[in-house]
Protein backbone atom coordinates (compact mmCIF):
# COMPACT_ATOMS: atom_id res chain seq x y z
CA UNK A 1 0.00 0.00 0.00
CA UNK A 2 1.31 3.47 -0.92
CA UNK A 3 2.50 5.73 1.85
CA UNK A 4 0.96 9.15 2.24
CA UNK A 5 -1.84 11.14 3.72
CA UNK A 6 -2.85 14.65 4.63
CA UNK A 7 -0.86 17.10 6.70
CA UNK A 8 -2.35 20.41 7.86
CA UNK A 9 0.03 23.29 8.56
CA UNK A 10 -0.36 25.83 11.33
CA UNK A 11 -1.11 28.66 8.87
CA UNK A 12 -4.06 26.85 7.33
CA UNK A 13 -2.24 25.38 4.37
CA UNK A 14 -2.00 21.68 3.72
CA UNK A 15 -0.24 18.91 1.85
CA UNK A 16 -2.16 15.90 0.68
CA UNK A 17 -0.47 13.10 -1.24
CA UNK A 18 2.36 10.64 -1.13
CA UNK A 19 5.48 11.02 0.98
CA UNK A 20 8.65 9.24 1.90
CA UNK A 21 11.02 9.83 4.80
CA UNK A 22 8.91 12.77 5.91
CA UNK A 23 9.05 14.50 2.53
CA UNK A 24 6.56 14.93 -0.29
CA UNK A 25 7.14 12.14 -2.78
CA UNK A 26 5.07 10.73 -5.62
CA UNK A 27 1.99 12.79 -6.45
CA UNK A 28 0.35 15.36 -4.26
CA UNK A 29 -1.04 18.85 -3.78
CA UNK A 30 0.34 21.52 -1.50
CA UNK A 31 -1.74 24.62 -0.73
CA UNK A 32 -0.97 27.89 0.96
CA UNK A 33 -2.56 29.57 4.00
CA UNK A 34 -6.32 29.00 4.34
CA UNK A 35 -6.22 26.62 1.41
CA UNK A 36 -5.22 29.31 -1.08
CA UNK A 37 -2.81 28.75 -3.95
CA UNK A 38 -1.29 25.46 -4.87
CA UNK A 39 1.23 23.27 -6.56
CA UNK A 40 -0.29 20.12 -8.01
CA UNK A 41 1.89 17.48 -9.62
CA UNK A 42 4.69 15.03 -9.03
CA UNK A 43 7.27 15.28 -6.24
CA UNK A 44 10.65 13.76 -5.50
CA UNK A 45 11.92 13.85 -1.91
CA UNK A 46 10.37 17.22 -1.15
CA UNK A 47 10.90 18.92 -4.50
CA UNK A 48 8.53 19.58 -7.36
CA UNK A 49 9.24 17.61 -10.55
CA UNK A 50 6.46 18.17 -13.11
CA UNK A 51 3.24 19.98 -12.41
CA UNK A 52 1.12 23.12 -12.31
CA UNK A 53 1.87 26.05 -10.03
CA UNK A 54 -0.85 28.66 -9.37
CA UNK A 55 -0.14 32.12 -7.89
CA UNK A 56 -2.49 34.33 -5.85
CA UNK A 57 -3.07 36.50 -8.93
CA UNK A 58 -4.22 33.53 -10.97
CA UNK A 59 -1.00 33.37 -12.98
CA UNK A 60 0.21 29.84 -13.68
CA UNK A 61 3.27 27.85 -14.63
CA UNK A 62 2.94 24.44 -16.21
CA UNK A 63 6.12 22.50 -16.74
CA UNK A 64 9.23 20.96 -15.24
CA UNK A 65 11.17 21.79 -12.05
CA UNK A 66 14.52 21.15 -10.44
CA UNK A 67 15.56 21.83 -6.85
CA UNK A 68 12.45 23.86 -6.17
CA UNK A 69 12.80 26.17 -9.17
CA UNK A 70 11.28 26.28 -12.62
CA UNK A 71 13.90 24.54 -14.69
CA UNK A 72 13.82 22.74 -18.00
CA UNK A 73 10.84 23.69 -20.10
CA UNK A 74 7.32 24.97 -19.56
CA UNK A 75 4.57 27.53 -20.13
CA UNK A 76 3.97 30.60 -17.97
CA UNK A 77 0.69 32.51 -18.18
CA UNK A 78 1.17 35.89 -16.56
CA UNK A 79 -1.41 38.62 -16.98
CA UNK A 80 -1.83 39.21 -20.71
CA UNK A 81 1.43 37.51 -21.57
CA UNK A 82 2.27 33.89 -22.23
CA UNK A 83 5.83 32.56 -22.28
CA UNK A 84 6.58 29.20 -23.85
CA UNK A 85 10.10 27.86 -23.76
CA UNK A 86 13.10 26.92 -21.70
CA UNK A 87 13.77 27.78 -18.05
CA UNK A 88 17.00 27.90 -16.12
CA UNK A 89 17.07 28.03 -12.31
CA UNK A 90 13.82 29.94 -12.09
CA UNK A 91 14.36 32.32 -15.01
CA UNK A 92 13.35 32.34 -18.65
CA UNK A 93 16.12 31.06 -20.89
CA UNK A 94 17.74 30.05 -23.07
CA UNK A 95 15.26 29.78 -25.96
CA UNK A 96 11.65 30.86 -25.76
CA UNK A 97 8.71 32.87 -27.08
CA UNK A 98 6.69 35.40 -25.12
CA UNK A 99 3.51 36.73 -26.69
CA UNK A 100 0.75 39.14 -25.76
CA UNK A 101 -2.70 37.57 -25.81
CA UNK A 102 -4.79 39.21 -28.50
CA UNK A 103 -2.41 41.94 -29.72
CA UNK A 104 0.15 39.85 -31.63
CA UNK A 105 3.10 41.56 -29.94
CA UNK A 106 5.80 39.02 -29.18
CA UNK A 107 9.49 38.24 -28.74
CA UNK A 108 11.08 35.09 -30.12
CA UNK A 109 14.71 34.34 -29.40
CA UNK A 110 17.27 33.84 -26.66
CA UNK A 111 16.92 34.82 -23.00
CA UNK A 112 19.16 35.18 -19.98
CA UNK A 113 18.07 35.71 -16.37
CA UNK A 114 14.49 36.28 -17.50
CA UNK A 115 15.28 38.98 -20.07
CA UNK A 116 15.88 39.03 -23.81
CA UNK A 117 19.57 38.58 -24.30
CA UNK A 118 21.59 37.49 -27.34
CA UNK A 119 19.64 37.34 -30.60
CA UNK A 120 15.96 37.48 -31.35
CA UNK A 121 13.00 38.94 -33.20
CA UNK A 122 10.56 41.38 -31.66
CA UNK A 123 7.21 41.84 -33.39
CA UNK A 124 5.18 44.90 -32.45
CA UNK A 125 1.45 45.33 -32.16
CA UNK A 126 1.23 47.03 -35.53
CA UNK A 127 3.20 44.25 -37.25
CA UNK A 128 6.56 46.03 -37.41
CA UNK A 129 9.67 44.05 -36.45
CA UNK A 130 13.16 44.27 -35.01
CA UNK A 131 15.73 41.56 -35.68
CA UNK A 132 19.10 41.75 -34.05
CA UNK A 133 21.09 41.73 -30.85
CA UNK A 134 19.86 42.16 -27.28
CA UNK A 135 21.44 42.77 -23.90
CA UNK A 136 19.54 42.79 -20.62
CA UNK A 137 16.11 43.10 -22.23
CA UNK A 138 17.05 45.95 -24.56
CA UNK A 139 17.97 46.22 -28.21
CA UNK A 140 21.70 46.66 -28.04
CA UNK A 141 24.37 45.90 -30.63
CA UNK A 142 23.38 45.64 -34.29
CA UNK A 143 19.95 45.11 -35.74
CA UNK A 144 17.30 45.86 -38.35
CA UNK A 145 14.07 47.72 -37.52
CA UNK A 146 11.37 47.41 -40.19
CA UNK A 147 8.17 49.42 -39.97
CA UNK A 148 4.77 48.59 -41.42
CA UNK A 149 3.23 50.98 -44.00
CA UNK A 150 2.70 54.37 -42.40
CA UNK A 151 -1.05 54.22 -42.88
CA UNK A 152 -1.26 51.04 -40.82
CA UNK A 153 0.92 52.48 -38.08
CA UNK A 154 -1.09 55.70 -37.96
CA UNK A 155 -4.39 53.86 -37.56
CA UNK A 156 -3.31 52.17 -34.31
CA UNK A 157 -1.38 55.19 -33.04
CA UNK A 158 -2.55 56.08 -29.54
CA UNK A 159 -1.02 57.38 -26.28
CA UNK A 160 -2.73 54.46 -24.55
CA UNK A 161 -0.74 51.81 -26.35
CA UNK A 162 1.95 50.07 -24.37
CA UNK A 163 5.23 48.94 -25.81
CA UNK A 164 6.71 45.54 -26.11
CA UNK A 165 8.85 46.75 -23.24
CA UNK A 166 6.18 45.28 -21.03
CA UNK A 167 7.72 41.92 -21.71
CA UNK A 168 11.17 43.19 -20.75
CA UNK A 169 10.41 43.05 -17.03
CA UNK A 170 10.32 39.75 -15.18
CA UNK A 171 7.98 41.16 -12.53
CA UNK A 172 5.97 43.75 -14.45
CA UNK A 173 2.89 41.77 -15.48
CA UNK A 174 2.61 44.06 -18.47
CA UNK A 175 3.98 47.28 -17.01
CA UNK A 176 6.28 49.21 -19.35
CA UNK A 177 9.67 49.62 -17.73
CA UNK A 178 10.69 52.34 -20.19
CA UNK A 179 7.61 54.59 -20.16
CA UNK A 180 9.55 57.44 -21.79
CA UNK A 181 9.46 55.58 -25.12
CA UNK A 182 6.19 56.18 -26.99
CA UNK A 183 6.20 52.65 -28.30
CA UNK A 184 4.39 51.71 -31.43
CA UNK A 185 3.47 55.24 -32.47
CA UNK A 186 4.45 56.14 -36.05
CA UNK A 187 6.83 58.86 -34.92
CA UNK A 188 8.16 57.03 -31.88
CA UNK A 189 11.08 54.68 -31.76
CA UNK A 190 8.69 51.75 -31.67
CA UNK A 191 6.70 52.81 -34.72
CA UNK A 192 9.76 52.64 -36.90
CA UNK A 193 9.48 56.22 -38.27
CA UNK A 194 12.23 58.54 -37.05
CA UNK A 195 13.31 60.34 -40.26
CA UNK A 196 11.91 63.80 -41.04
CA UNK A 197 12.16 66.00 -44.12
CA UNK A 198 12.71 69.03 -41.92
CA UNK A 199 15.01 69.64 -39.02
CA UNK A 200 13.57 70.02 -35.54
CA UNK A 201 14.37 73.74 -35.72
CA UNK A 202 12.20 74.15 -38.81
CA UNK A 203 9.30 72.33 -37.20
CA UNK A 204 9.61 74.33 -33.98
CA UNK A 205 9.75 77.60 -35.91
CA UNK A 206 6.67 76.66 -37.92
CA UNK A 207 4.73 75.68 -34.81
CA UNK A 208 5.68 78.90 -33.03
CA UNK A 209 4.57 80.99 -36.01
CA UNK A 210 1.23 79.21 -36.14
CA UNK A 211 0.83 79.63 -32.40
CA UNK A 212 1.60 83.35 -32.67
CA UNK A 213 -0.96 83.90 -35.42
CA UNK A 214 -3.57 82.06 -33.38
CA UNK A 215 -2.87 84.16 -30.30
CA UNK A 216 -3.07 87.44 -32.26
CA UNK A 217 -6.39 86.46 -33.82
CA UNK A 218 -7.70 85.44 -30.42
CA UNK A 219 -6.61 88.63 -28.68
CA UNK A 220 -7.94 90.84 -31.47
CA UNK A 221 -11.48 89.65 -30.65
CA UNK A 222 -11.20 90.19 -26.91
CA UNK A 223 -11.89 93.41 -25.02
CA UNK A 224 -9.85 93.05 -21.89
CA UNK A 225 -9.03 95.76 -19.41
CA UNK A 226 -5.31 96.44 -19.32
CA UNK A 227 -5.02 95.56 -15.65
CA UNK A 228 -6.71 92.22 -16.21
CA UNK A 229 -5.03 91.03 -19.41
CA UNK A 230 -2.07 89.20 -17.94
CA UNK A 231 -3.92 87.45 -15.18
CA UNK A 232 -6.78 86.52 -17.49
CA UNK A 233 -4.46 85.04 -20.05
CA UNK A 234 -2.57 83.15 -17.36
CA UNK A 235 -5.88 81.86 -16.05
CA UNK A 236 -6.86 80.73 -19.53
CA UNK A 237 -3.56 78.92 -19.95
CA UNK A 238 -3.98 77.34 -16.52
CA UNK A 239 -7.44 76.12 -17.46
CA UNK A 240 -6.15 74.72 -20.73
CA UNK A 241 -3.28 72.91 -19.03
CA UNK A 242 -5.64 71.57 -16.36
CA UNK A 243 -8.00 70.29 -19.01
CA UNK A 244 -5.15 68.56 -20.82
CA UNK A 245 -3.81 66.93 -17.65
CA UNK A 246 -7.27 65.79 -16.59
CA UNK A 247 -7.98 64.40 -20.03
CA UNK A 248 -4.68 62.61 -20.06
CA UNK A 249 -5.19 61.18 -16.60
CA UNK A 250 -8.73 59.99 -17.22
CA UNK A 251 -7.82 58.45 -20.56
CA UNK A 252 -4.76 56.62 -19.26
CA UNK A 253 -6.51 55.60 -16.07
CA UNK A 254 -9.36 54.04 -18.00
CA UNK A 255 -7.07 51.27 -19.13
CA UNK A 256 -4.43 51.37 -16.41
CA UNK A 257 -5.69 48.13 -14.94
CA UNK A 258 -5.13 46.45 -18.28
CA UNK A 259 -1.90 47.88 -19.64
CA UNK A 260 -0.35 50.12 -16.92
CA UNK A 261 0.74 52.58 -19.60
CA UNK A 262 2.47 55.78 -18.50
CA UNK A 263 2.92 57.51 -21.85
CA UNK A 264 2.27 61.24 -21.47
CA UNK A 265 0.64 63.79 -23.74
CA UNK A 266 3.94 65.63 -23.96
CA UNK A 267 5.55 62.64 -25.62
CA UNK A 268 2.66 62.34 -28.02
CA UNK A 269 3.03 65.99 -29.04
CA UNK A 270 6.69 65.32 -29.78
CA UNK A 271 5.65 62.52 -32.09
CA UNK A 272 3.47 64.85 -34.13
CA UNK A 273 6.58 66.29 -35.77
CA UNK A 274 6.68 63.48 -38.30
CA UNK A 275 3.14 64.26 -39.42
CA UNK A 276 4.49 67.57 -40.73
CA UNK A 277 6.08 65.61 -43.57
CA UNK A 278 2.69 64.44 -44.88
CA UNK A 279 3.90 60.87 -45.27
CA UNK A 280 2.10 58.70 -47.80
CA UNK A 281 0.11 55.86 -46.24
CA UNK A 282 2.08 53.22 -48.15
CA UNK A 283 5.50 54.50 -47.05
CA UNK A 284 7.69 52.25 -44.95
CA UNK A 285 10.93 52.97 -43.10
CA UNK A 286 13.87 50.71 -42.32
CA UNK A 287 16.78 51.31 -39.98
CA UNK A 288 19.87 49.13 -40.30
CA UNK A 289 22.74 49.73 -37.93
CA UNK A 290 23.85 50.12 -34.32
CA UNK A 291 21.64 50.20 -31.22
CA UNK A 292 22.48 51.21 -27.68
CA UNK A 293 20.14 50.97 -24.68
CA UNK A 294 17.12 50.23 -26.87
CA UNK A 295 17.63 53.19 -29.23
CA UNK A 296 19.30 53.92 -32.54
CA UNK A 297 22.73 55.10 -31.46
CA UNK A 298 26.07 54.82 -33.22
CA UNK A 299 26.38 54.46 -36.98
CA UNK A 300 23.50 53.39 -39.14
CA UNK A 301 21.41 53.86 -42.22
CA UNK A 302 17.71 54.70 -42.22
CA UNK A 303 15.69 54.97 -45.40
CA UNK A 304 12.10 55.37 -46.39
CA UNK A 305 10.46 53.78 -49.38
CA UNK A 306 9.69 57.29 -50.71
CA UNK A 307 13.41 57.99 -51.15
CA UNK A 308 14.26 59.86 -47.93
CA UNK A 309 17.49 58.48 -46.46
CA UNK A 310 20.08 59.28 -43.81
CA UNK A 311 23.52 57.70 -43.51
CA UNK A 312 25.71 58.62 -40.59
CA UNK A 313 25.77 58.96 -36.82
CA UNK A 314 22.80 58.58 -34.48
CA UNK A 315 22.08 59.25 -30.82
CA UNK A 316 18.85 58.26 -29.08
CA UNK A 317 16.89 57.85 -32.32
CA UNK A 318 18.03 61.20 -33.73
CA UNK A 319 20.60 62.24 -36.31
CA UNK A 320 23.53 63.34 -34.19
CA UNK A 321 27.07 63.67 -35.51
CA UNK A 322 28.22 63.66 -39.12
CA UNK A 323 26.15 62.30 -41.95
CA UNK A 324 24.26 62.81 -45.18
CA UNK A 325 20.51 63.14 -45.74
CA UNK A 326 19.19 62.37 -49.21
CA UNK A 327 15.74 63.74 -50.07
CA UNK A 328 13.17 62.14 -52.38
CA UNK A 329 13.99 64.66 -55.14
CA UNK A 330 17.65 63.60 -55.10
CA UNK A 331 19.04 66.68 -53.34
CA UNK A 332 21.26 66.23 -50.31
CA UNK A 333 21.96 67.81 -46.95
CA UNK A 334 25.25 66.88 -45.36
CA UNK A 335 27.39 67.98 -42.47
CA UNK A 336 27.23 67.83 -38.70
CA UNK A 337 23.92 67.28 -36.92
CA UNK A 338 23.00 67.91 -33.34
CA UNK A 339 19.70 66.40 -32.11
CA UNK A 340 18.32 66.26 -35.68
CA UNK A 341 19.44 69.83 -36.51
CA UNK A 342 22.15 70.53 -39.11
CA UNK A 343 24.63 72.80 -37.31
CA UNK A 344 27.41 72.92 -39.90
CA UNK A 345 27.62 71.85 -43.52
CA UNK A 346 25.38 72.23 -46.53
CA UNK A 347 21.63 72.37 -46.78
CA UNK A 348 19.88 71.28 -49.95
CA UNK A 349 19.91 73.74 -52.84
CA UNK A 350 22.56 75.87 -51.13
CA UNK A 351 26.32 76.23 -51.64
CA UNK A 352 28.34 72.98 -51.55
CA UNK A 353 30.62 72.00 -48.72
CA UNK A 354 33.92 73.84 -48.96
CA UNK A 355 35.55 72.78 -45.73
CA UNK A 356 37.64 69.72 -46.48
CA UNK A 357 37.62 68.62 -42.84
CA UNK A 358 33.82 68.52 -42.72
CA UNK A 359 33.72 66.75 -46.07
CA UNK A 360 36.16 64.09 -44.82
CA UNK A 361 34.20 63.57 -41.63
CA UNK A 362 30.95 63.19 -43.54
CA UNK A 363 32.52 60.68 -45.92
CA UNK A 364 33.94 58.65 -43.03
CA UNK A 365 30.60 58.70 -41.24
CA UNK A 366 28.76 57.48 -44.35
CA UNK A 367 31.30 54.68 -44.83
CA UNK A 368 30.97 53.68 -41.16
CA UNK A 369 27.18 53.67 -41.51
CA UNK A 370 27.41 51.36 -44.52
CA UNK A 371 29.70 48.99 -42.61
CA UNK A 372 27.34 49.03 -39.62
CA UNK A 373 24.41 48.27 -41.93
CA UNK A 374 26.23 45.27 -43.40
CA UNK A 375 26.99 43.93 -39.90
CA UNK A 376 23.38 44.54 -38.82
CA UNK A 377 22.10 42.47 -41.73
CA UNK A 378 24.38 39.61 -40.70
CA UNK A 379 23.12 39.85 -37.11
CA UNK A 380 19.54 39.84 -38.39
CA UNK A 381 20.22 36.56 -40.21
CA UNK A 382 21.59 35.04 -37.01
CA UNK A 383 18.50 36.31 -35.19
CA UNK A 384 16.26 34.61 -37.74
CA UNK A 385 18.00 31.31 -36.97
CA UNK A 386 17.63 31.84 -33.20
CA UNK A 387 13.98 32.78 -33.72
CA UNK A 388 13.32 29.53 -35.55
CA UNK A 389 14.91 27.55 -32.72
CA UNK A 390 12.89 29.47 -30.12
CA UNK A 391 9.68 28.63 -31.97
CA UNK A 392 10.54 24.94 -31.90
CA UNK A 393 11.22 25.14 -28.16
CA UNK A 394 7.85 26.82 -27.62
CA UNK A 395 6.18 23.82 -29.28
CA UNK A 396 8.08 21.48 -26.97
CA UNK A 397 6.97 23.64 -24.03
CA UNK A 398 3.34 23.14 -25.02
CA UNK A 399 3.87 19.39 -24.85
CA UNK A 400 5.53 19.77 -21.44
CA UNK A 401 2.59 21.87 -20.25
CA UNK A 402 0.17 19.13 -21.24
CA UNK A 403 2.29 16.63 -19.35
CA UNK A 404 2.21 18.93 -16.31
CA UNK A 405 -1.58 19.09 -16.49
CA UNK A 406 -1.74 15.31 -16.60
CA UNK A 407 0.52 15.08 -13.56
CA UNK A 408 -1.61 17.65 -11.76
CA UNK A 409 -4.68 15.58 -12.46
CA UNK A 410 -2.98 12.47 -11.03
CA UNK A 411 -2.05 14.53 -7.98
CA UNK A 412 -5.71 15.45 -7.46
CA UNK A 413 -6.77 11.81 -7.77
CA UNK A 414 -4.09 10.79 -5.26
CA UNK A 415 -5.11 13.56 -2.86
CA UNK A 416 -8.73 12.40 -3.03
CA UNK A 417 -7.67 8.85 -2.21
CA UNK A 418 -5.86 9.95 0.95
CA UNK A 419 -8.44 12.56 1.92
CA UNK A 420 -11.82 12.42 0.15
CA UNK A 421 -12.84 15.77 1.64
CA UNK A 422 -9.76 17.55 0.25
CA UNK A 423 -10.57 20.62 -1.84
CA UNK A 424 -8.01 22.83 -3.55
CA UNK A 425 -9.36 26.06 -5.05
CA UNK A 426 -6.08 26.88 -6.77
CA UNK A 427 -5.64 30.57 -6.02
CA UNK A 428 -4.03 32.59 -3.29
CA UNK A 429 -0.60 32.45 -1.75
CA UNK A 430 1.44 29.33 -2.19
CA UNK A 431 2.94 27.97 1.03
CA UNK A 432 6.56 28.96 1.64
CA UNK A 433 8.08 26.00 3.43
CA UNK A 434 6.90 23.30 5.76
CA UNK A 435 8.07 20.17 7.50
CA UNK A 436 8.15 18.11 4.31
CA UNK A 437 11.10 20.27 3.17
CA UNK A 438 8.91 21.33 0.24
CA UNK A 439 10.77 23.99 -1.71
CA UNK A 440 8.57 26.72 -3.03
CA UNK A 441 8.43 30.01 -4.86
CA UNK A 442 6.98 32.93 -2.92
CA UNK A 443 6.37 35.52 -5.66
CA UNK A 444 5.16 35.52 -9.24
Amino acid sequence: MSRGGRFDFDDGGSYCGGWEDGKAHGHGICTGPKGQGEYAGSWSHGFEVVGVYTWPSGNTYQGTWAQGKRHGIGVESKGKWVYKGEWCHGFKGRYGVRESIGSGAKYEGTWNNGLQDGYGTETYRDGGTYQGQWIGGMRHGYGVRQSVPYGMAAVIRSPLRTSINSLRSEHSNGTAIHPDIPAGSPAGSRGGFVLTMHSDNDLLSTKNKKKGIFRRSLLSGLKLRKSESKSSLASQRSKQSSFRSEAGMSTVSSTASDINSTISFGEVETDLSVIEDDIDATTTETYVGEWKNDKRSGFGLSHRSDGLKFEGEWLSNKRHGYGCTTFPDGTKEEGKYKQNVLVSGKRKNLIPLRTSKIRDKVDRAVEAAERAAAIAKQKAEISASRTSHAKSKSEVAETAAQKAQDEAQLARITAKEFSPSTQHPGNGQYVKKHCFSISLLTTD
